[in-house]
Protein backbone atom coordinates (compact mmCIF):
# COMPACT_ATOMS: atom_id res chain seq x y z
CA UNK A 1 0.00 0.00 0.00
CA UNK A 2 1.22 3.43 -1.14
CA UNK A 3 1.22 6.27 1.31
CA UNK A 4 -0.58 9.42 0.13
CA UNK A 5 0.69 12.89 1.26
CA UNK A 6 -2.76 14.34 3.83
CA UNK A 7 -2.59 17.42 1.40
CA UNK A 8 -4.39 17.78 -1.97
CA UNK A 9 -2.38 19.19 -4.81
CA UNK A 10 -4.22 21.77 -5.10
CA UNK A 11 -2.84 23.05 -1.37
CA UNK A 12 0.95 22.85 -2.53
CA UNK A 13 0.51 25.16 -5.53
CA UNK A 14 -1.77 27.61 -3.67
CA UNK A 15 1.45 27.26 -0.79
CA UNK A 16 3.86 27.38 -3.48
CA UNK A 17 2.53 30.90 -4.88
CA UNK A 18 2.48 32.32 -1.43
CA UNK A 19 6.02 31.52 -0.93
CA UNK A 20 6.87 33.40 -3.86
CA UNK A 21 4.42 36.79 -3.28
CA UNK A 22 6.21 36.54 0.28
CA UNK A 23 9.25 38.80 -0.35
CA UNK A 24 6.84 41.12 -3.10
CA UNK A 25 4.10 41.36 0.26
CA UNK A 26 6.87 42.22 2.87
CA UNK A 27 8.28 45.12 0.48
CA UNK A 28 4.97 46.57 0.46
CA UNK A 29 4.60 46.71 3.88
CA UNK A 30 8.51 48.23 4.52
CA UNK A 31 7.51 50.81 1.88
CA UNK A 32 3.88 51.92 3.39
CA UNK A 33 5.90 51.97 7.06
CA UNK A 34 8.39 54.45 5.20
CA UNK A 35 5.96 56.49 3.84
CA UNK A 36 3.44 56.74 6.93
CA UNK A 37 5.26 56.19 9.67
CA UNK A 38 6.58 59.94 10.14
CA UNK A 39 2.79 61.07 9.56
CA UNK A 40 1.67 58.74 12.27
CA UNK A 41 4.77 59.68 14.83
CA UNK A 42 3.97 63.30 13.87
CA UNK A 43 -0.21 62.70 14.84
CA UNK A 44 1.08 60.95 17.87
CA UNK A 45 3.30 63.38 19.04
CA UNK A 46 0.77 66.75 18.28
CA UNK A 47 -1.92 64.80 20.10
CA UNK A 48 0.50 64.57 23.32
CA UNK A 49 0.93 68.39 23.02
CA UNK A 50 -2.68 69.06 22.67
CA UNK A 51 -3.35 66.49 25.71
CA UNK A 52 -0.79 68.29 27.82
CA UNK A 53 -2.36 71.84 26.92
CA UNK A 54 -5.58 70.79 27.48
CA UNK A 55 -4.55 69.94 30.86
CA UNK A 56 -2.62 73.00 31.74
CA UNK A 57 -6.11 75.28 30.00
CA UNK A 58 -8.04 73.71 32.04
CA UNK A 59 -6.09 74.14 35.49
CA UNK A 60 -4.93 78.05 34.48
CA UNK A 61 -6.67 81.01 35.92
CA UNK A 62 -5.98 82.51 33.01
CA UNK A 63 -6.55 79.60 29.61
CA UNK A 64 -5.73 82.24 27.01
CA UNK A 65 -1.86 80.83 25.74
CA UNK A 66 -2.64 77.10 25.84
CA UNK A 67 -6.25 77.58 24.65
CA UNK A 68 -4.52 78.71 21.66
CA UNK A 69 -1.71 75.96 21.90
CA UNK A 70 -4.24 72.93 21.90
CA UNK A 71 -5.84 74.65 19.02
CA UNK A 72 -2.68 74.35 16.76
CA UNK A 73 -1.58 71.39 18.33
CA UNK A 74 -4.84 69.72 17.35
CA UNK A 75 -4.97 71.15 13.87
CA UNK A 76 -1.68 69.78 13.57
CA UNK A 77 -2.90 66.36 14.56
CA UNK A 78 -5.86 66.62 12.28
CA UNK A 79 -3.50 67.24 9.66
CA UNK A 80 -1.12 64.63 9.82
CA UNK A 81 -3.20 61.89 11.09
CA UNK A 82 -6.40 61.58 9.73
CA UNK A 83 -7.97 58.80 9.28
CA UNK A 84 -6.78 57.89 12.33
CA UNK A 85 -8.81 57.85 15.32
CA UNK A 86 -5.89 60.32 17.09
CA UNK A 87 -6.63 62.79 14.66
CA UNK A 88 -10.13 62.69 16.11
CA UNK A 89 -9.53 62.58 19.45
CA UNK A 90 -7.02 65.51 19.34
CA UNK A 91 -10.16 67.45 17.82
CA UNK A 92 -12.23 66.93 20.44
CA UNK A 93 -10.17 67.45 23.22
CA UNK A 94 -9.05 70.87 22.27
CA UNK A 95 -13.19 71.48 21.22
CA UNK A 96 -14.17 70.55 24.94
CA UNK A 97 -11.16 72.82 26.14
CA UNK A 98 -12.41 75.80 24.09
CA UNK A 99 -16.17 74.82 25.59
CA UNK A 100 -14.71 74.99 29.41
CA UNK A 101 -12.88 78.04 28.99
CA UNK A 102 -15.12 80.50 26.89
CA UNK A 103 -16.80 81.85 29.44
CA UNK A 104 -13.17 83.34 30.88
CA UNK A 105 -11.43 83.90 27.16
CA UNK A 106 -13.81 84.11 24.74
CA UNK A 107 -10.89 85.39 22.26
CA UNK A 108 -8.61 82.15 22.70
CA UNK A 109 -11.77 80.28 22.77
CA UNK A 110 -12.62 81.51 18.73
CA UNK A 111 -9.32 81.12 18.12
CA UNK A 112 -8.88 77.49 18.91
CA UNK A 113 -12.32 76.68 17.22
CA UNK A 114 -11.34 78.33 14.17
CA UNK A 115 -7.65 76.47 13.73
CA UNK A 116 -9.63 73.02 14.76
CA UNK A 117 -12.39 73.95 11.99
CA UNK A 118 -10.16 74.36 8.96
CA UNK A 119 -8.30 71.71 9.76
CA UNK A 120 -10.52 69.20 9.85
CA UNK A 121 -12.12 71.06 6.83
CA UNK A 122 -8.88 70.64 5.32
CA UNK A 123 -8.95 67.01 5.34
CA UNK A 124 -12.63 66.72 4.97
CA UNK A 125 -11.91 67.68 1.39
CA UNK A 126 -10.21 64.46 0.94
CA UNK A 127 -12.75 62.00 1.09
CA UNK A 128 -10.65 59.14 2.82
CA UNK A 129 -8.73 61.43 4.88
CA UNK A 130 -12.27 63.23 5.84
CA UNK A 131 -13.55 59.63 7.55
CA UNK A 132 -15.81 60.23 10.52
CA UNK A 133 -14.54 64.08 10.98
CA UNK A 134 -17.57 65.69 9.33
CA UNK A 135 -19.28 65.51 12.75
CA UNK A 136 -16.46 67.27 13.95
CA UNK A 137 -15.96 69.87 11.75
CA UNK A 138 -20.03 70.98 12.35
CA UNK A 139 -19.65 70.73 15.88
CA UNK A 140 -16.18 72.76 15.61
CA UNK A 141 -18.51 75.51 13.00
CA UNK A 142 -21.32 76.23 15.78
CA UNK A 143 -18.68 76.76 18.45
CA UNK A 144 -17.68 79.48 16.56
CA UNK A 145 -20.07 81.47 15.24
CA UNK A 146 -21.55 80.68 18.91
CA UNK A 147 -18.02 82.61 19.99
CA UNK A 148 -18.20 85.15 17.64
CA UNK A 149 -19.07 88.91 19.23
CA UNK A 150 -22.26 90.24 17.26
CA UNK A 151 -21.49 92.35 14.47
CA UNK A 152 -23.12 95.89 13.66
Amino acid sequence: MAFRSARPPASRGARSLLLRLLPEALLVLVVLGLALGPRVLEGRTALAWTRYHVEQGQAARRPGEHARQAGHWAAAAVDAAAPLPLAGEAARRALELGRAVEARDRAAALTLYTQVRAALERVRASRWRGLGLGGLAEEAGRLAQAARPPGP
